[in-house]
């Protein structure tokens, strides 16, 4: 076969990565209404409190929170799951205008909410499904307790000119990503992708060598972007140019239920940047939105997993004060 992957390599490549989790969690696919299936994970099934829900973010499925895991499930139930278009879950056509991908996501979220008989819970995203994760919030506020926004993609509204800025080398690049599905390159170099792609994004590698010395995390996220486009397209009905929704959430998360409470998380490092955040502070004010800056990190700030998963507990211990203890925090 010309792309050297399948169903069975991501399989694998998903188990070893799964492997370095300490605790025992139970794997399954879930049906939806559609019928649809969600690979998801459940730690701690059965305990007490309030959930935590974790949405990854574009080209990421449920191995990249191998960090978290041990931690944040060690007070409550943990689900992670694999959005709809992306990892183990089903490939379904996406709609080429942003309101109908945008409505696919989220319902697909609600729907697993549904069949899984999750009444309410903590709710956490990262880029790509942060914007879910708050699309889902505006529609289905009564089962969110809290909005938890980690490096969180398509909040700013594109500033006036925004593309011109960009290197010509960048340039170049977007007006091939505009015309083709994000990831079809990394198809289109057939046996050449595995190297390809661990060129590109040695970033990743680095950023999980404490877990991953070898090429354990760059095999699985290879396996997991070049299965049948389906979330890729998702992503590309969403941007308004490349990078920039085309409908920010910024502006539109000032109609969020009073009652929830959003807290901004950002790597130090980030190219996202903490602007929306704060903004979003100014607006509400500290009773409703936090932001906090984990040091060191990137984009994939979850990675930096002790300040990280100390920030997200204190968050889940605020709402469920069975929990709570004290913990360090890094505010911006």
């Amino acid at each position: 076969m010309w792309v050297p992957t399948s169903k069975n390599h991501l399989e694998n490549s998903e188990a070893k990565v799964l492997s370095k989790v300490r605790m025992e969690f139970e794997g399954q696919f879930v049906e939806l209404e559609n019928g649809e299936s969600v690979r998801t994970l459940v730690f701690s099934p059965g305990k007490p409190g309030i959930p935590l829900v974790l949405v990854h973010g574009f080209g990421a499925a449920v191995g990249t929170w191998v960090k978290n895991y041990d931690s944040l499930a060690a007070d409550r139930t943990v689900y992670a799951l694999d959005q709809i278009g992306f990892g183990r879950s089903s490939r379904p056509t996406f709609s080429t205008e942003a309101d109908e991908a945008e409505d696919q996501l989220v319902e697909g979220l609600e729907q697993w909410r549904k069949a899984m008989g999750v009444e309410s819970f903590i709710l956490l995203g990262h880029s790509l499904g942060g914007y879910v994760s708050a699309g889902y919030s505006l529609r289905y506020p009564q089962h969110v307790r809290h909005l938890i926004l980690a490096d969180p993609w398509g909040f700013p509204d594109k500033p006036k000119g925004a593309d011109d800025e960009w290197p010509i080398r960048l340039r170049i690049i977007r007006a091939v990503a505009n015309r083709f599905n994000l990831l079809s390159a990394l198809r289109a170099a057939g046996p050449a992708g595995p190297g390809l792609f661990q060129r590109a994004r040695a970033d990743l590698q680095e950023t999980f060598s404490d877990y991953f010395p070898d090429s354990t995390i760059m095999d699985y996220m290879y396996h997991c972007n070049v299965q049948e486009a389906s979330g890729e397209i998702a992503m590309k009905s969403l941007m308004e140019g490349f990078g920039w929704a085309t409908n920010p959430m910024l502006s539109r998360v000032s109609q969020l239920d009073k009652r929830i409470r959003m807290s901004f998380i950002y790597g130090e490092y980030s190219w996202m940047g903490p602007s929306a955040g704060l903004q979003l502070r100014r607006t509400f004010g500290t009773s409703r939105v936090t932001v906090d800056i984990v040091p060191n990190a990137s984009h994939h700030v979850f990675a930096e997993a002790g300040v990280f998963n100390s920030l997200v507990n204190h968050y889940c211990r605020v709402v469920d004060p069975s929990t709570r203890r004290s913990v360090l925090r890094t505010t911006l």
